[in-house]
């Protein structure tokens, strides 16, 4: 249709062609393809001239019409694309905030005022499909092949415990001395009271009695640093207490290799500009930030 309207517009094939860059026979195709389409003659063709028919000056009103709407669709259809907007919902680990993946979330936000976000932080197993979740944070390897999952960098999971607790109780030097020590678990993570480490390129584990259980992984950080006893906890939520010396990280030859994180979202969800969006600039972050 775009081609019928050159040529009556330059009143030539061969004009058409130089114009739309393709062939004269293409052209010349593209218009006897049309003409067959709507089963009329559109143009009256002689060696000399060439004048449109009544068919196809109907057809040709009608077309522009067609034209110009299309052209208004793709418009509105690019401007959406810029002008990111929605409601996403997403889903992460407790204490997952500490990661920077608050800051870089808000960052998106205030990029983008027309974007919603319900965030829910939680350490069971979410069906992101089911519960109808756009964008999760998923922490080792996964299962679900029926997701998307983006790289998002890696954790480590230390031991530690504040130098006023082992100046009274001893430095362990094997998990299993952990029997004999104050323990502070998360009794939000899978098994709170069975930690892992890894010994002799093994992954083995420890059973451990709590002094203090909370649900809250910063919170079994801070009774760390204020001497109650000994963690597992990752990087994340120690890194400013092993900073400022309140915790020291122990038993390092029995940590386990870091773990993958990763951003997981349904195939389908990738339709959504909004999400793309959020995705690729919290990929783009979290690569500025390594680098």
């Amino acid at each position: 249709m775009r081609t019928f309207l050159v040529v009556v517009e330059l009143q030539s094939f061969s004009a058409a062609s130089r114009k739309l860059n393709i062939v004269v026979s293409a052209v010349s195709r593209q218009v006897s393809d049309l003409e067959k389409h709507f089963g009329s003659h559109l143009l009256y063709r002689t060696t000399r001239a060439m004048h449109l028919t009544s068919e196809g000056e109907y057809y040709l009103e009608q077309i522009r019409e067609l034209i110009e709407r299309l052209d208004h669709l793709e418009s509105f259809a690019s401007e959406r694309q810029l002008n990111i907007a929605g409601h996403l919902k997403i889903t992460a680990p407790q204490n997952s905030s500490l990661i920077g993946l608050q800051k870089s979330i808000g960052d998106f936000l205030s990029l983008h005022p027309d974007v919603k976000i319900s965030w829910s932080l939680m350490n069971r197993y979410v069906n992101l499909i089911e519960e109808g979740i756009d964008l999760a944070l998923r922490v080792g390897e996964l299962s679900d092949s029926n997701l998307v999952a983006r790289p998002f960098g890696e954790l480590k999971i230390l031991f530690v415990a504040s130098p006023d607790y082992l100046e009274k109780h001893g430095m362990p030097t094997h998990p299993d001395d952990l029997s004999k020590h104050h323990c502070i678990l998360d009794s939000s993570s899978r098994q709170p009271g069975r930690w892992v480490y890894r010994e002799s390129i093994k992954e083995k584990h420890v059973r451990v009695t709590a002094n203090i259980d909370v649900n809250h992984g910063e919170m079994v950080a801070q009774f760390a640093a204020a001497g109650h006893g000994v963690a597992q906890l990752p990087d994340f939520l120690v890194r400013y207490f092993i900073e400022s010396g309140e915790l020291i990280s122990i038993l390092e030859h029995f940590m386990i290799p870091a773990i993958p994180m990763f951003l997981v979202y349904p195939a389908n969800r990738m339709k959504s500009p909004v999400l793309k969006a959020l995705i690729e600039y919290l990929l783009e972050t979290k690569k500025t930030e390594l680098s």
